[in-house]
């Protein structure tokens, strides 16, 4: 059986990084055998820019040896491609010339996954996942709880300068263009609303999530503001609820179109799989929402945790992630979300952009009577 450490990485030594080094360098190969991850031609396999980083990085190289000292990695994780976060790990594997023993539970459930974490740290257990991965909101909450451990990102991994949070608890990974999902089989490109007073002058079955997902931004100033968003909850009223991984619900045709979807590259995954479905991202009533990656303080695999998530956001792993979930890190040199982005805007949406200082930033927009609020005017007509 493998043996698992808990020791930290940074009490890693010189010495068992310089034999990691050698490890890497006897155990990458050739490019043919290493696997270019980078998806690219021209570009460096995973393999050889992993050791491109840890060339004049001894701190990255001390993190590797911990993490391989470690031995394992459990993450409860919810991603939507095919072959997900296993492609994922094994490519971070490669690059790095580990072999770990991982464990990947497929678990979509965010807010669940939060609370599970607040309540172990809370009863001083062990964490059940290495790192947390959510929404700011979400995050943010966790580290208020003290459940994240505050982790210096760009000391072994420069590339994530600018990616992490301001103190220094989480690390984006990736951003979500939320807007109107639709059936393109029911909504003709002369129907597709422009603007969110568009949507409510439709005739189609529109649903909506039950948790009035995303209305909340809605409130910043730079949108409706709260008192736009209460008058415009009151005159939505949408034919039924369900939740944003259900969009086979609109694929099937039972309801015309979710409004508002939280992210349009949920649907471009269904859409691989040849579903009649589109966003519409409406130029009054856009947002980029990122997702996050925390250390939990009680995780029992910090060092393959920390590797791995400082792994994902470097391009090649970055383009990965959007093969697979049609969504990457704006931040990151070559996002292809980023250049969406930048083709909405000239286009003249204006986006709410939705990180981990937008909810702190924001208390009014992220409290439970809010919230409670929004769902009630939703919901009850």
């Amino acid at each position: 059986m493998r043996r698992r450490s808990h020791h930290h990485w940074r009490y890693a030594t010189a010495a068992t990084a310089a034999t990691v080094a050698i490890a890497l360098t006897a155990g990458c190969g050739s490019d043919s055998d290493s696997g270019n991850s980078s998806g690219g031609d021209d570009g460096p396999s995973a393999a050889d820019a992993a050791q491109q980083r840890l060339a004049d990085n001894p701190a990255l190289a001390d993190l590797v040896a911990a993490a391989e000292e470690e031995g394992a990695l459990s993450l409860n994780w919810g991603l939507h491609g095919q072959g997900g976060l296993d492609s994922l790990v094994d490519a971070f594997q490669e690059a790095y010339g580990l072999d770990l023993d991982v464990t990947l539970t497929p678990d979509q459930n965010m807010p669940g996954n939060t609370a599970k974490l607040i309540q172990e740290h809370n009863a001083g257990s062990p964490s059940s996942t290495d790192a947390l991965l959510g929404n700011p909101e979400l995050i943010r909450n966790a580290a208020q709880a003290g459940a994240l451990a505050e982790t210096d990102w760009a000391a072994v991994a420069p590339w994530t300068e600018g990616l992490a949070s301001g103190d220094n608890m989480a690390l984006s990974l990736l951003d979500q263009i939320p807007g109107f999902t639709y059936n393109t089989t029911l909504i003709s490109e002369d129907e597709v609303p422009r603007t969110a007073a568009d949507v409510l002058e439709m005739d189609q079955a529109i649903a909506s999530t039950p948790y009035a997902a995303q209305f909340n931004v809605l409130g910043a100033d730079e949108a409706m503001g709260v008192d736009g968003v209460r008058d415009y909850l009151r005159a939505f009223e949408p034919e039924g609820y369900f939740g944003c991984g259900e969009l086979n619900r609109v694929a099937s045709g039972e309801f015309a179109a979710l409004w508002i979807s939280c992210g349009k590259n949920l649907a471009d995954v269904v859409a691989e799989e040849g579903a009649p479905l589109e966003t519409a991202v409406l130029a009054d009533a856009a947002s980029v929402s990122s997702w996050y990656m925390g250390i939990p303080e009680n995780a029992q695999h910090p060092a393959a945790a920390t590797l791995f998530a400082t792994w994902l956001v470097t391009p090649e792993a970055q383009e990965l992630l959007y093969e697979q979930e049609f969504a990457d890190n704006r931040l990151v040199e070559g996002s292809r979300t980023a250049q969406e982005i930048a083709e909405y805007e000239a286009d003249g949406v204006n986006f709410t952009e939705v990180d981990y200082q937008f909810t702190a930033d924001h208390p009014e927009l992220y409290n439970t009577e809010f919230k409670d609020e929004l769902i009630g005017l939703l919901t009850t007509k």
